[in-house]
């Protein structure tokens, strides 16, 4: 029995030193190109992000203190045959326990897309390289069944909306529109109200809704009571004029669905990724190319909801 024991002791050290000789957690590094830039649908300002991937010594990123951005570059948008070139620019950075210089990024601030539009990105940062990508900017949506108008005795509120294109992700946000009457000049005041409330012990986290494929949410009305009564804790309710609930919502085209659902779609909040993948629809490089449009409702709130909160209509 000894004689096996000893056998199986010395065949364990000889694999162990076999795994520690072969093992390496870093791939062979390849310099490449990184381009990022969401097309949004909402606005002529259109950003993009050009870099390269870098090494270090060990295995921490964050030891990096070079910035691999990169600048110069020739990057241009065509859509419909149009061409808008991007320009070089930078702002400060807010966060320097990394980088210490200014963030740079390519903008362009004549650019709005319409749906369903194709829209082609190019960027050439030296000589004998292109990075190119596609994307189709998605539809709107139409809401369908949602309330516009809130009268008092509703038990929730329900949320739908109805797609065209199919297979795309959305991010939701309702959003409570106020003012305060004795604010000179008048500014026009929001408040996100949460899909749901976490409960641990005495403490109480208001959770939002996130990036999903569902095509509605409910909103229970305790918690839109709740919030719309936030909205003057500690001041006079008399002081305080309602506009209505705006709801937007963010739809994402088939690459930035992607991307989530690659990365993030199918994990609890207790999963660890050890294998996240790449992704990336740059041809010529990495990176993401997208595209979203923002599409926006509006609730009405009657005269005998905010008298049933204690407000003034």
């Amino acid at each position: 029995m000894k004689i096996y024991f000893i056998i199986f002791c010395l065949s364990a050290a000889l694999i162990s030193i076999s795994c520690n000789e072969n093992f390496n957690p870093k791939a062979p590094f390849i310099e490449q190109y990184v381009l990022n830039c969401i097309i949004r649908g909402d606005s002529v300002a259109q950003v993009a992000l050009l870099g390269k991937t870098y090494d270090v010594n060990g295995y921490d990123p964050s030891t990096n203190s070079v910035d691999p951005s990169v600048t110069g570059a020739l990057i241009y948008i065509k859509c419909h045959g149009k061409i808008y070139q991007m320009r070089d620019s930078s702002i400060a950075r807010t966060d320097t326990s990394q980088y210490k210089g200014p963030v740079k990024f390519y903008y362009s601030n004549s650019f709005l897309p319409g749906t369903n539009d194709t829209v082609e990105i190019t960027a050439i940062p030296k000589d004998g390289v292109i990075l190119n990508s596609k994307t189709t900017v998605p539809n709107s949506v139409s809401f369908d069944r949602s309330p516009v108008y809130i009268k008092g005795d509703e038990a929730a509120l329900d949320l739908t909306w109805v797609e065209s294109d199919g297979g795309d992700f959305f991010l939701p946000r309702l959003k409570i529109v106020y003012s305060k009457r004795n604010e000179i000049p008048q500014v026009i005041h929001t408040l996100e109200v949460p899909v749901s409330y976490n409960y641990s012990g005495n403490l109480i986290t208001p959770i939002y809704p996130g990036v999903s494929a569902a095509r509605g949410l409910e909103y229970q009305r305790s918690i839109l009571d709740d919030y719309m009564t936030k909205v003057s804790a500690g001041d006079d309710m008399e002081n305080y004029q309602f506009y209505d609930l705006e709801f937007d919502l963010l739809i994402f085209d088939q690459f930035l669905s992607g991307y989530i659902s690659t990365t993030n779609g199918f994990l609890d909040n207790l999963s660890i990724r050890l294998d996240e993948p790449n992704y990336t629809n740059i041809t010529g490089g990495l990176g993401i190319f997208g595209a979203y449009m923002l599409n926006k409702t509006s609730i009405s709130l009657s005269d005998n909801y905010l008298t049933q909160l204690g407000y003034t209509p």
